[in-house]
């Protein structure tokens, strides 16, 4: 008489490409993280300074702003001014411009760290890491944009902003258009796979 024994199903062994796709994840979600964690106390310093800081070595012209760091401070030159002299209405446009700028950036950011730690985890062909590349499509598109958002918020308070027009926006655009077409490409794969997967 014999007697049939039921073992559970050998474990699958990782492949070794994911592995190194998690390797290399790792330190990039970590990287992206404190490039997150910089950027965002750089805005919180750059806003706060311009809402508050009465002195001579935050200067701003119709074209951007200076910071002066060295140990004398020159002399105002005729066409710029400093932020403190400029009126609340302005102070307030300034640092609206600035967050709506780097808005963007930080959400492109956060997008990545959290698609490297998706990598990192073992999660590749996912409908979640297409999602994920959506976004940052999107938060590029937004970055292109912004600019030209943050020059009629500033040119609506009275400042005259010629800095506007910048080459790295068609750049981002471009990049973001490419990105939103792979990461439809992708989902409509991960998908494809998920369908496949049910039929065993």
């Amino acid at each position: 008489m014999s007697q049939l024994l039921s073992f559970p199903p050998p474990m699958p062994e990782e492949a070794p490409a994911l592995g190194r796709i998690r390797l290399l994840s790792r330190p990039l979600a970590w990287l992206f993280t404190g490039l997150l964690v910089l950027g965002s106390v750089v805005l919180a310093i750059a806003v706060v300074a311009v809402l508050t800081y009465t002195g001579t070595r935050l200067q701003v012209w119709p074209g951007g702003m200076q910071i002066y760091i060295e140990a004398s401070v020159p002399p105002v030159p005729p066409t710029w001014t400093t932020v403190g002299a400029l009126p609340w209405v302005q102070k307030i446009a300034l640092a609206t411009s600035a967050t709506v700028m780097m808005g963007p950036a930080l959400a492109i950011l956060w997008e990545l760290r959290r698609l490297f730690g998706l990598y990192a985890s073992g999660v590749v062909l996912a409908v979640e890491n297409a999602r994920r590349i959506g976004r940052i499509a999107a938060w590029l598109i937004a970055y292109a944009v912004a600019p030209t958002v943050g020059h009629f918020i500033v040119d609506l308070s009275g400042f005259d902003d010629r800095g506007w027009l910048r080459f790295d926006s068609l750049q981002a655009l471009l990049l973001g258009l490419v990105l939103f077409v792979v990461a439809r490409v992708m989902l409509w794969g991960a998908q494809v796979q998920d369908d496949a997967s049910r039929f065993v």
